[in-house]
């Protein structure tokens, strides 16, 4: 995982981006890959397998997944006749959305986290969306 905490961090203004982010956190499918992936680090077989999902279907969702930042390939293996086989992780990350046009300021941004002390009762980070007027 990174060390760098602005890297465990999404912000998102309000724009087609957060509208992408927004519709995958609401897609039975895209979560319940999230929820496989924070408990052990999967192939797309193996997660279509458990979820009992067509494989072009979950392919669709892990692609949206990866270019959202929300998953990463951990490794690539490959099996005997040859073909790569990706594994995937869940990415830890805090996901803020920011109403208005203007850039938000990082160090405000980590400061009021800190404040907020935002951690789950297990002690990780919290995925979740939080904002505040004024940023």
């Amino acid at each position: 995982m990174p060390e760098n905490p602005e890297e465990k961090l999404l912000v998102l203004q309000l724009s087609e981006d957060s509208r992408k982010i927004a519709r995958l956190l609401s897609n039975e499918t895209s979560i319940r890959i999230l929820k496989l992936l924070d408990r052990r680090s999967m192939s797309a077989a193996d997660i279509a397998d458990e979820l009992e999902v067509r494989l072009n279907t979950l392919k669709y969702n892990l692609d949206s997944l990866l270019e959202a930042g929300l998953i990463r390939v951990r490794q690539v293996k490959w099996s005997r006749k040859g073909r790569e086989i990706k594994v995937y992780e869940s990415v830890e990350k805090v996901i803020i959305l920011l109403p208005g046009k203007r850039s938000p300021d990082m160090s405000h941004i980590l400061a009021m986290l800190r404040q907020h002390n935002l951690k789950s009762p297990e002690g990780s980070d919290v995925s979740g969306i939080y904002c505040e007027p004024g940023i």
